[in-house]
């Protein structure tokens, strides 16, 4: 495999990351709907309930998030160096 070869491999990953932090945006938007309609309940104790599950999906959510933005830096950052190699080759 060519150092070309595998700058080509980094792209399909890079997508797919991309593909999946959409998907979390999606989750998120139907979190937040989900959220604002328990907000309304009377009942205290399921209002006290589904704001601590809302708590902990949120963190997370966001630490998914925060995971997929450094898979996103690591495949870009090879690449780049991929890129450098291959306008400056040591012989």
């Amino acid at each position: 495999m060519t150092m070309l070869d595998l700058g080509e491999v980094l792209d399909p990953f890079r997508k797919q990351v991309i593909d999946i932090k959409d998907a979390l945006a999606r989750a998120r938007y139907l979190y937040d709907g989900l959220d604002l309609i328990l907000e309304n309940v009377e009942d205290p104790k399921v209002r006290g309930a589904s704001q601590e599950v809302f708590s902990s999906a949120s963190e997370r959510m966001d630490a998914i998030d925060a995971m997929l933005d450094e898979f996103y830096r690591q495949l870009s950052s090879t690449d780049r160096i991929l890129a450098a190699y291959r306008a400056n080759p040591k012989t």
